[in-house]
């Protein structure tokens, strides 16, 4: 201890000498407070009590082998609470040490409490230390407090025990407890600061809140979530959250196997008759150390844009329809009237009979075309299931440039592809995969100038096989390219729109995708993008 507070030891001794203490006779303590002046008194030091408590016991119980007394009191001297075991809490008792009496210096001569107060530093009192006799096999020590940031408390932490037990390390325990405890009060406030915030978010969103505890039970919800389940919150409050459709099975998922969910859909009764549509995410919440503490779940009324979007979708739906039987009726129309043309001259009796086969045979034409046109549509609308089998790709792109090389000798194209040696294996429809590569070089060829050239390259990674088909043609604006997948679409004259549809179709049913991009009068670029089979040889560049 600094000389000061041994000084002050020095000094109280004297003076309790002077007001004629006698150091033979057991001290009695003459102040005391009420039983309803210390509860009021408790009352102030409610909080620092309860987290003194928890600090009491936690050093009891790491020297239950020594007797000690743990003091609090107040700014006073006033003792609020003692701690210890009940041997030593008697032996104090009899010297008229008991909750609401004052530690003072005329009382009870020479004492750490009084000295802690009065020089405001921690202060042990050992010992012929103490003025009374009573007292010489008893070692004291305090530590004062203030807690002015939190709330305006003063007041003494105090640790009694026989002088066989002195250490002088109970003064630095007695501090760090302070400092603790200062902590813990400071957190508890803050939490409940944020714990009055959280309520008022949770009171006032526009979203549904659930929060539940480690086994499952309801502890807090929004205004939102008595809605969605037409039940009060004071209904809710303790329920077990497994209980409630339709989103308890979600939320036993996340307790029990430590799943998380993000914008789930669900539906709470009919949306055309008052019901919600909502987005549901639920997670687990963890404390500091990592342990499971509870669950969240959250819901998002998005009902008017569900019905919104299924108003849009029933809108593009017939308007698709509309525009495939427009397309559809505009291409059978014409061959349609030219067939209803010649089986009214044939009924009228005026084709002459040199004239007849060539006639037939023209409406055999027009008809195979219009079989042709059906098939395509089908298999636009609803593609084949692919009968896939184990295929070199490049073998497969190898044999379909061979199938039309005599279509790229009269139109006098140079087509590139670079051969590889290394097989590059497919789980895929052989047959659709080269009606995909036919109807892509055909439209190719058909965009090209005289002499033009076609570039063909197959591309991978560890996960996908990318071929790529390129022209230097005639290329497409920026509006043809947002139509060209579309049914019925062409830039040809004569063409049906039908081709990148039914191959678009093809390459989704296989998992994958076509991607388009092109330069009007500089070529277009169709790279046909598919997944490789996840037993493929690993890729090495």
């Amino acid at each position: 201890m600094s000389n000061n507070v041994m000084d002050a030891i020095l000094e109280s001794q004297e003076r309790c000498k002077q007001i004629g203490l006698n150091p033979a006779l057991i001290p009695s303590p003459s102040k005391k407070l009420s039983a309803r002046e210390l509860y009021n008194r408790r009352m102030k030091y409610d909080e620092l009590l309860s987290v003194m408590s928890l600090f009491a016991g936690r050093v009891i119980h790491l020297l239950s082998h020594t007797p000690i007394l743990l003091v609090l009191t107040d700014e006073q001297g006033f003792i609020l609470e003692m701690y210890g075991d009940q041997l030593i809490k008697k032996t104090v008792m009899d010297l008229g040490i008991i909750k609401g009496i004052q530690y003072s210096e005329e009382d009870m001569g020479t004492n750490s409490v009084h000295l802690a107060l009065q020089v405001d530093a921690p202060v042990a009192v050992i010992g012929e230390e103490h003025y009374h006799q009573a007292l010489h096999q008893s070692a004291c020590y305090s530590v004062p407090f203030h807690f002015c940031s939190i709330f305006p408390l003063s007041g003494t932490i105090s640790l009694l025990t026989t002088l066989e037990q002195n250490n002088p390390i109970y003064l630095t325990l007695l501090s760090n407890i302070v400092d603790s405890i200062e902590r813990e009060i400071l957190l508890i406030k803050n939490n409940r600061q944020l714990d009055l915030l959280n309520r008022i978010l949770i009171e006032n969103m526009r979203y549904g809140i659930i929060i539940t505890d480690v086994y499952g039970r309801i502890t807090e919800s929004s205004p939102f979530i008595e809605q969605i389940t037409q039940s009060a919150k004071a209904d809710l409050i303790g329920c077990s959250v497994f209980d409630i459709d339709p989103f308890g099975r979600y939320m036993f998922e996340v307790l029990q196997h430590g799943k998380s969910f993000e914008n789930v859909e669900i539906t709470f009764g009919n949306p055309l008759n008052g019901g919600l549509v909502c987005q549901f995410d639920s997670y687990i919440i963890y404390d500091e150390h990592r342990r499971t503490k509870g669950m969240c779940a959250q819901f998002r009324d998005i009902t008017e844009r569900h019905m919104l979007e299924k108003q849009i979708i029933a809108a593009e739906k017939y308007s698709a329809i509309g525009k495939l039987a427009a397309g559809l009726a505009h291409e059978i129309r014409n061959p349609l009237t030219s067939i209803i043309g010649f089986i009214k001259m044939f009924k009228s009796g005026a084709v002459p009979p040199e004239k007849e086969k060539l006639y037939i045979d023209m409406v055999y034409s027009e008809l195979l075309g219009l079989n042709d046109l059906v098939s395509q549509f089908v298999l636009m609308a609803k593609p084949s299931v692919p009968d896939r089998k184990q295929i070199d790709i490049q073998s497969l792109v190898e044999d379909t440039l061979h199938f039309m090389e005599s279509q790229f000798i009269m139109k006098n194209a140079y087509v590139q592809y670079p051969l590889s040696g290394q097989p590059i294996y497919l789980h895929a429809d052989p047959a659709q995969i080269k009606q995909v590569l036919i109807n892509i070089l055909q439209n190719a060829l058909e965009a090209l100038h005289e002499k033009g050239t076609i570039q063909v390259s197959i591309e991978r990674d560890d996960k996908h096989v990318r071929i790529r088909i390129e022209d230097n043609g005639i290329g497409l604006t920026e509006n043809e390219l947002k139509q060209i997948l579309h049914p019925f679409f062409s830039t040809k004259e004569n063409g049906l729109g039908l081709g990148l549809s039914v191959s678009y179709r093809i390459i989704e049913n296989h998992g994958g995708t076509i991607d388009i991009t092109s330069t009007k009068y500089v070529g277009t670029t169709m790279t046909v993008v598919l997944p490789l089979p996840s037993a493929q040889p690993p890729y090495s560049k």
